[in-house]
């Protein structure tokens, strides 16, 4: 629980340093439409075989997994998740923990991000005799907006203060005009058009032109999919009704709770968090807790760091709560022309006599 808390503690510091050092906040950015699309794979094994003792000694590993898909216009909105978690013994799975959701939201006015919802939920977990499957409805309030044209222009105004070309610091309002002109590329899908008007706004503000390399910097950022920033919240109460019982009892209505977060400091860093409450007319006694967080940034052109904490909490009818823990921290960098990986991950379960500590480095070298 200490490690959690440094991790909240860490980046909330972070965030502060990286919003104060901001002109221009990103989360004041509002997109008409947000459509973002993520997914990430991580695997990981360790093997030692002593051939001085009869067994393998070490043999161990994880698959970590994660997908998301969110459209929000000024009507409706559709977001898709899963997460999930598989622990390996001698290369076969030994434990897991998978969640998903699938939800559809109408806001009904436009004036405030009000909505009612509609969706289905799945769960699994070692220890589960099948998988839980809810079907929810219910109401909330939030929304989130896609600011990726504005981190995008904002990197674009620090590769050319970086690289000399303009010496001036861009105002607000030029900045504002680049993140629009990169939003409706999406619309117009005139590469060309929109690099010539980047190049007009950026050349009339400071006086000065642009080379020929830095045109092509503007276009392959303008252009690229690997930078995409979003901020918001949305907080959520429901009814569900289970049509599976995890645990193979009698399906019976729940009641669900759920926040969800987002929030870019910089165009670097993302911040997102989950927390997920559920259980039956009799949550004292019986409920599932879930929750993650996650930061990741990127420190320069050749490394980044991604941490994440994830928690999951079940309450079964007359039995103790069962408490699940996990982090992970994976630091990217490239040095002198070799990529190198440093991970470290924590584990801990109820029961446990302390935290499972793993750490691993990897480097690859191109030849060519």
């Amino acid at each position: 629980m200490r490690t959690a808390k440094l991790f909240v503690v860490v980046s909330l510091l972070v965030l502060l340093v990286s919003a104060a050092a901001q002109p221009m906040s990103l989360c004041g950015y509002r997109s008409p439409e947000t459509s973002l699309t993520d997914a990430r794979l991580s695997f990981s094994y360790q093997y030692f075989d002593d051939a001085n003792t009869p067994a393998i000694d070490v043999s161990t590993g994880s698959v970590d997994f994660s997908f998301s898909r969110l459209r929000d216009t000024e009507a409706f909105a559709f977001v898709s998740w899963v997460d999930g978690h598989v622990g390996l013994t001698e290369l076969l799975p030994s434990d897991w923990l998978g969640e998903g959701a699938a939800t559809f939201r109408y806001y009904v006015a436009k004036a405030m991000p009000l909505y009612g919802f509609g969706g289905l939920r799945a769960i699994t977990a070692t220890g589960q005799t099948q998988l839980g499957l809810e079907i929810r409805s219910g109401f909330g309030y939030g929304r989130f907006f896609d600011v990726t044209p504005l981190a995008k222009a904002m990197t674009i105004h620090t590769n050319l203060r970086r690289s000399k070309a303009i010496r001036n610091v861009l105002s607000d309002a030029v900045l504002s005009e680049i993140a629009q002109t990169i939003g409706g590329m999406d619309v117009t899908g005139n590469i060309t058009d929109a690099v010539a008007a980047i190049e007009a706004s950026i050349e009339t503000a400071v006086g000065v032109q642009l080379d020929a390399r830095s045109l092509l910097m503007i276009e392959e950022i303008a252009t690229g999919s690997e930078l995409q920033r979003f901020c918001g919240f949305t907080a959520q109460v429901g009814m569900g009704y289970e049509l599976l019982d995890p645990y193979g009892g009698t399906p019976g209505f729940v009641v669900a709770l759920s926040t969800d977060m987002a929030y870019a400091p910089d165009p670097s860093g993302q911040l997102e968090g989950h927390l997920s409450f559920s259980g039956p007319f009799d949550l004292a006694n019986e409920n599932t807790l879930t929750g993650s967080f996650s930061y990741e940034a990127v420190i320069s052109r050749s490394s980044a760091v991604e941490a994440m904490y994830a928690l999951h909490r079940i309450k079964s009818a007359g039995l103790a709560p069962i408490l699940t823990h996990s982090v992970t921290c994976d630091l990217l960098f490239g040095f002198v022309g070799v990529d190198v990986l440093l991970g470290v991950a924590a584990a801990r379960t109820t029961g446990d006599l302390g935290w499972s500590i793993g750490l691993s480095v990897s480097a690859a070298l191109d030849l060519l």
